[in-house]
């Protein structure tokens, strides 16, 4: 998910649990303005609003700045009309310029890679790219990033973005059903040192059991999740969305599995770090 300043964030449909806090918040100030409330009261409301509000705006400006890669990268993702190239055929799926990770995960993701000393990645579920090249600005030169990405007009946009920066040589796309991929990646042998996942919710389960069975992460290596909070859903009783219910599962299962360690992160709609301990 993209990090926005407070501006960009009101142009955006909310879809994580601040950002859709922040705006039942401001909705419900209207209200209560409307409906001639104690002064006490908008008093309190307003103060609840600074304190969320500007969250997001202030963890950016005071996050590392995203290379210029980077920010040309998200630029060219928002300026793409997602609806209208679903509807003429050019994507398989429904895609969102909301999917794009944005600066301060990526930042996040290209931290983790230096900090772990990480060379090899495997990524599931690309988008146009952006946490790829951020990973990739990580890595050694002789480190690799191989992405799979099931929609091939996002693919060919990620390669064309990608390659225009001096790290685009690490990062390969696998075009197709990421399932098949990751079997295929197996086949070969490979195995990698981090992995991060971010594509179809309802199959997280899948790609995680593939990846620990195949062994395509090291004993000790890393899975990151995204979305792992999915818009504050996987903590209410019964989750809105086949998208959260499925995210509330997934978390349930990796919490019951003795084969990893894991932590979740309220970065932005929810990011888990598993590592794999047998």
């Amino acid at each position: 998910m993209v990090n926005h300043t407070t501006k960009d964030v009101q142009q955006l449909r909310p879809v994580t649990p601040h950002t859709i806090l922040s705006a039942k918040l401001l909705a419900l100030q209207e209200q209560l303005q409307e409906a001639n409330v104690s002064t006490e009261i908008l008093q309190n409301m307003e103060e609840s609003i600074q304190l969320i509000e500007p969250l997001d705006q202030y963890i950016s400006e005071y996050s590392t700045r995203p290379s210029t890669d980077l920010v040309q990268l998200e630029k060219e993702t928002n300026q793409v009309d997602w609806d209208s190239a679903y509807e003429n055929g050019q994507t398989q799926i429904r895609l969102e310029k909301e999917m794009v990770s944005g600066g301060v995960e990526g930042q996040f993701l290209n931290m983790l890679v230096a900090i772990t000393n990480t060379k090899r990645i495997l990524e599931v579920g690309s988008f146009t790219g952006y946490a790829s090249l951020a990973m990739a600005e990580a890595l050694p030169e002789d480190g690799k990033l191989i992405a799979c990405e099931y929609d091939d007009f996002a693919a060919t946009f990620a390669k064309k973005q990608c390659n225009s920066s001096p790290h685009g040589n690490k990062i390969e796309i696998l075009i197709g059903d990421a399932t098949v991929s990751l079997h295929k990646l197996s086949t070969a042998g490979d195995s990698f040192d981090l992995v991060f996942i971010d594509a179809d919710k309802e199959n997280y389960f899948n790609y995680y059991t593939t990846i620990l069975e195949k062994n395509l992460v090291k004993i000790g290596g890393l899975i990151c999740v995204d979305n792992t909070l999915y818009m504050g859903q996987v903590y209410q009783e019964n989750p809105a969305s086949k998208n959260g219910q499925a995210i509330k599962k997934f978390n349930q299962s990796v919490r019951e599995d003795t084969r990893v360690q894991q932590v979740i992160l309220p970065l932005r709609d929810g990011v888990t770090l598993i590592r794999r301990v047998y």
